[in-house]
């Protein structure tokens, strides 16, 4: 039944291009629908995947042997694995749009994340108003204002 959850996003997104995993988005649903109010899965869809991966491994017989002992608690490991990821991905995403890059985004010099942050950020520097040289992540944080100080910095590091 946990399988379901996983193979309802996966099927839902190859289903865009194929007909055939459509079919295997909409069982999987059904599958999830039932699972969340409480009544058991009818179309068996987490045994049908169970049977299909195990019989795809049908020349190793102990790895298959393994795989079909140990199906539910791979799928529950799966399904925390992909919510784990999901909100990495979130939080990099967030990140991303919050700080920006600390590379320049138009620049064709490679940047190395290694060197960031070696004074405050980035080592691009920025000419402000009044002529003062200030870091182009100080210069974003401070909303434009070259008159921001190294706490800035150490706020975000």
């Amino acid at each position: 039944m946990v399988i379901c959850i996983i193979a309802l996003i996966v099927f839902s997104i190859l289903g865009i291009s194929s007909l055939r995993y459509r079919r295997l988005a909409k069982e999987a649903f059904e599958c999830v629908f039932r699972m969340v109010t409480f009544r058991p899965c009818i179309s068996e869809f987490d045994e049908k995947i169970r049977a299909s991966l195990t019989a795809k491994l049908i020349n190793k017989p102990n790895l298959a042997r393994f795989l079909y002992k140990s199906f539910p608690f791979l799928s529950w490991l799966f399904i925390l694995i992909f919510f784990i990821s999901l909100w990495y991905s979130v939080q990099a995403t967030y990140y991303l749009i919050k700080y920006g890059t600390p590379c320049e985004p138009f620049s064709t010099d490679f940047c190395p994340f290694g060197d960031v942050g070696i004074v405050c950020g980035c080592k691009g520097l920025c000419q402000c108003e009044n002529k003062e040289v200030c870091e182009m992540l100080m210069y974003k944080l401070c909303k434009e204002n070259c008159t921001c100080q190294r706490e800035v910095c150490s706020k975000i590091q």
